[in-house]
């Protein structure tokens, strides 16, 4: 009997499917090492010249033996031999005893890995998601190589793309976290993925969201920020809106309700700002007692920013109005310049 001992390094890569390589003589072995779910890693047998019996014992780091028998196999035929492996990665030292079907015996030995893992899911919450601090962070299932992220602006073009590598693996449940820079444009979807050790990935579309808030114009004694009593009813139709509108969309992005007061031109500048910031706060405090649990943001513009342009000192209802946004991210655009969004 020839005996020879072989020993490979099997070095594991991040794909769906098997590596493969040249294997000892004739057997041409595949190995199927990296499998995910129910399925089992194998040891494929592409065999070049007939043989009458293979017997292949496996044993594991902690001594467990396994055995993988077949019978005569002809030249050219391929067979797979399972074997059992739990959860993570395992490593093997195989004794191969192989005997042709001219009757010559050999033996080889070798030593690999094998990597078994279960689905891989995402576990992300609205707090994971921070789109004013350019950050999402998740945590999966398996050990994670890398996270990955795509942005794609309303142009429809990509607009940043970014991916963050564990070496060595980040433990199953462990944060993974990207951030990105600030895009050129306004962001229309954003394509997070996260691999597995096993090279399996899984992935979300997050979309970011924010809409104006209909409602009827609250009316306000001179000069007061005061909700008055005959005006609730508008804020309570405004309450059924905003709940609405989180029932649909507030699932993945945490959503926060940013209300913004405006006044016409009658007055001094600073103090129509300050009285639509006691007014937008007001509006804000209504609905914190009135139960919205969301985070809350006010701020006031005065006269600076009016719906309809009049002269100073001019006394336009449309001027005397408010803006209720609901939105994942501070909004902005002409009606909202300032990030002095102040929490309630």
């Amino acid at each position: 009997m020839l005996t020879r001992t072989l020993t490979l390094a099997l070095v594991l890569v991040t794909l769906s499917f098997s590596s493969a390589f040249a294997g000892p003589g004739d057997l041409g072995l595949e190995f199927k090492t990296t499998v995910q779910g129910k399925n089992q890693p194998a040891l494929i047998v592409n065999n070049t010249r007939g043989l009458k019996k293979l017997d292949i014992t496996l044993t594991d780091e902690r001594g467990k033996k396994q055995t993988l028998r077949s019978g005569p196999m002809g030249a050219g035929s391929r067979k797979t031999l399972s074997f059992k492996q739990g959860e993570g990665t395992s490593s093997y030292k195989a004794n191969l005893a192989v005997v042709w079907g001219d009757g010559e015996a050999e033996t080889f030995q070798l030593d690999f890995q094998a990597t078994r893992v279960g689905p891989l899911k995402l576990d992300i919450t609205p707090e994971d998601v921070d789109l004013d601090g350019k950050t999402i962070k998740a945590r999966a299932t398996n050990p994670a190589t890398a996270i990955e992220l795509v942005i794609t602006g309303e142009s429809g073009d990509i607009i940043w793309s970014g991916k963050e590598t564990f070496d060595p693996p980040a433990a199953v449940g462990e944060n993974l976290e990207i951030a990105w820079e600030s895009a050129p444009e306004k962001i229309l979807t954003m394509q997070l993925k996260v691999y597995d050790v096993a090279g399996f990935w899984v992935g979300l579309k997050i979309t970011p969201f924010s809409i104006d808030i209909p409602h009827e114009t609250l009316v306000f004694d001179s000069g007061s920020a005061t909700v008055r009593a005959d005006q609730s009813h508008k804020l309570e139709a405004t309450w059924g809106l905003i709940q609405d509108a989180l029932a649909k969309h507030g699932t993945l992005l945490k959503l926060k309700l940013f209300i913004a007061g405006y006044t016409d031109t009658v007055g001094d500048k600073a103090g129509n700002r300050a009285l639509s910031n006691s007014r937008a706060a007001s509006i804000a405090a209504w609905f914190r007692k009135r139960g919205l649990r969301i985070p809350i943001f006010y701020t006031g513009y005065g006269e600076e920013i009016p719906a309809v342009k009049t002269p100073d000192e001019t006394e336009e209802q449309a001027n005397r109005r408010a803006k209720y946004v609901l939105s994942s991210h501070t909004p902005s655009g002409p009606e909202l310049p300032s990030s002095d969004w102040k929490p309630l």
